[in-house]
């Protein structure tokens, strides 16, 4: 029985130790880049306090320049290390902290190098980040006194497939003119010689564009700025080194101008309108571009107590109140490009329990804008409710000038 308990416990410590080293694999392995320890020889070389010493010595340089990558791409180079010395070189890879975090040894051919033999250094990287200069290292320990770290840098120069410039994201402020937008951006790939742009899509509508290629000077233009002194201090930090020769910026190879020009017919508020570029760089290619503002309405409220206008969001805030107690504002309202003949009326509110009444001032000089006190309420002993970005409420106008043609705004606050 005893001899069946201590089997059992063994096979059991044997379990969790292979599952450990699994799991350990898994951790090392989720960036995809395997690290491989040397099995031969894991501990830290130390030089002979007496000698006679090793004298490792660099074949062909420390250094390579893999010059242009794609983002997501993974490479490799192997290095050589000669042992030049009296006594044998021992070397060591992947030591905790010794590779920074996309660069490793992938594998020594061989961690005991014979006076005049050589070893090779396979160093593996990826390339995970949106960078534009990879400069990453990998260090071999050695029991050379003289060169006990050695460090191998790769480095190069990491380009996009598909770049949008200014920015893939662009926002053009709160419009109040009438006349179109014009927005220009460039499309450009620098990593593929030739391209087509396909077609380009907007699903409202609201978004024409017009297309040319890029010319050689406008190309050149855009690759002329390179990497700032405060990324290369930043890479020379990193990579635990003094110098490193520069890379220059990733040169655009082809691309298009292209002008975006949104309606006039944009529904007031805030508005988000995306533009989808195809190309036949690869298959079902494409890449987006959003185009994001907010549209003056027909509608404006002045100042009052108790109650917050924003004209970009549409939306009137009533702040905080206790539910049991409700809370009533009046608010002067302006309506604007209104004809003598329409009939403002209240058609539509969210939630329905909202209270509007509109009175209009007679006095108003405009012949077009028409100026209200609107009364807004939210009766007390109303269920405790929070209207906020996400969940709002909504009061809609019906102007009476065609069929349902409606003017609308937004309200929020927080009852408790």
């Amino acid at each position: 029985m005893r001899s069946t308990v201590v089997i059992l416990s063994f096979l059991l410590v044997i379990g969790l130790l292979f599952a450990g080293v699994s799991e350990y694999r898994k951790f090392q392995e989720r960036d995809g880049i395997a690290v491989r320890p040397d099995e031969e020889h894991t501990e830290i070389p130390r030089p002979s306090k007496q000698g006679p010493h090793p004298r490792a010595v660099v074949v062909n340089g420390s250094e390579f320049d893999f010059g242009l990558m794609e983002q997501g791409q993974e490479s490799s180079h192997v290095f050589r290390i000669r042992n030049e010395g009296q006594a044998p070189l021992q070397l060591l890879a992947n030591h905790e902290g010794d590779n920074t975090c996309e660069c490793t040894v992938g594998k020594l051919n061989k961690t005991m190098v014979e006076p005049g033999d050589t070893a090779e250094v396979k160093v593996q990287w990826g390339v995970k980040k949106a960078v534009t200069n990879f400069a990453h290292s990998a260090t071999i320990r050695t029991n050379d006194p003289d060169q006990m770290k050695i460090p191998f840098i790769i480095r190069g120069l990491i380009g996009q497939r598909a770049v949008i410039k200014p920015s893939t994201s662009w926002s053009v402020g709160h419009v109040t003119e009438k006349t179109p937008i014009e927005v220009e951006l460039t499309l450009y790939s620098e990593t593929v010689e030739r391209f087509q742009l396909l077609k380009v899509e907007n699903a409202s509508g609201r978004i024409t564009t017009k297309v040319r290629p890029l010319t050689a000077d406008e190309l050149a233009q855009l690759g002329k700025q390179g990497p700032s002194d405060v990324e290369r201090k930043k890479m020379l930090k990193t990579l635990k080194v003094k110098t490193i020769t520069p890379s220059a910026k990733p040169q655009p190879k082809m691309g298009y101008a292209i002008t975006a020009t949104l309606s006039t017919n944009m529904p007031a508020g805030l508005f988000t309108e995306t533009l989808t570029f195809y190309t036949d760089m690869s298959e079902n290619h494409s890449i987006n571009f959003y185009l994001s503002g907010s549209r003056a309405g027909r509608i404006e409220f002045m100042k009052a107590a108790g109650a917050e206008w924003n004209s970009k969001r549409l939306l009137l805030k009533l702040g905080t109140f206790p539910a049991a107690k409700g809370k009533t504002v009046r608010v002067p309202l302006i309506l604007k490009e209104i004809p003598v003949e329409a009939t403002i009326r209240v058609k539509k509110t969210v939630p329905k329990f909202l209270k509007v009444t509109l009175e209009q001032d007679k006095n108003f000089p405009a012949k077009k804008t028409r100026r209200y006190w609107l009364t807004l309420s939210v009766p007390a002993n109303t269920p405790p409710l929070t209207l906020t970005a996400r969940s709002i409420g909504k009061v809609t106008l019906e102007t009476g000038e065609k069929e349902n043609d409606t003017i609308s705004f937004f309200v929020g606050f927080v009852s408790f």
